[in-house]
């Protein structure tokens, strides 16, 4: 494990050791969970990086109907297309033994609200998430704080709600994202991520940039970072 102040971040020998040792952890909090709340939340990230701990942890040993799923981020496509999250998520995730646990979209077409008051009506109703798992680009954005979106004040902000709709600059579709808020109050918090690149901006950038700048380091007080190359 090294460290860099308050950070906590543990470097995995290979892609193997990174998966088991993340699914084993996410496992752990869970069941720990199970023993003080009738059901557990279970946030997590789109995109390809969570693929192998998603095959590993939809065979784990877990009371899954109690296990409510909900996406860190969404863009606003259709829910049945390929981009959408929930959609990758529910073909990774949702299978096996974790094909029965529930699951919560961020995205209603149907849900004209500026405010998005169905989605945080539903999102308030499972807080505070047991575990949240988050991905880090590299730009250090994560779930959908993109530094260069203008909502990102808003979505960090103490008093936020549970999920906002932001625009980013730098990508086609809007986006809802969970706010720092909602994530922060999880119990359990990891952040997962590869390659020596991400690792080396993440380190260079945390004495020195601020969290606007790079979101990710938001949760440098509490989350547990997960790094393989």
């Amino acid at each position: 494990m090294a460290g860099n102040r308050n950070l906590k971040l543990v470097s995995y020998k290979n892609e193997q050791e990174w998966k088991r040792g993340i699914t084993s952890q996410i496992v752990n909090a869970l069941q720990e969970d199970g023993r003080i709340s009738d059901f557990q939340t279970l946030v997590v990230p789109g995109g390809t990086t969570p693929g192998p701990i998603f095959d590993d942890l939809s065979s784990s040993d877990l009371n899954w109907s109690k296990v409510i799923v909900v996406p860190s981020d969404e863009r606003c496509v259709p829910l049945n297309t390929p981009r959408s999250n929930y959609f990758l998520i529910k073909q990774t995730l949702i299978k096996n033994r974790a094909v029965d646990a529930q699951t919560i979209s961020l995205y209603n077409e149907n849900e004209e609200s500026l405010d998005l008051q169905e989605t945080n009506k539903k999102i308030s109703s499972v807080l505070p998430f047991s575990v949240c798992v988050l991905g880090m680009g590299e730009d250090l954005h994560t779930a959908s704080l993109f530094p260069d979106s203008p909502e990102l004040a808003t979505a960090v902000a103490p008093d936020a709600p549970s999920a906002i709709k932001v625009s980013v600059p730098t990508q086609p579709e809007d986006r809802i994202t969970l706010t720092l808020r909602a994530l922060m109050e999880a119990r359990h918090i990891h952040v997962i991520f590869k390659g020596r690149a991400k690792k080396q901006k993440l380190m260079e950038s945390y004495n020195v940039l601020e969290p606007r700048k790079a979101p990710i380091l938001n949760f440098a007080s509490k989350a547990t970072f997960h790094y393989v190359e």
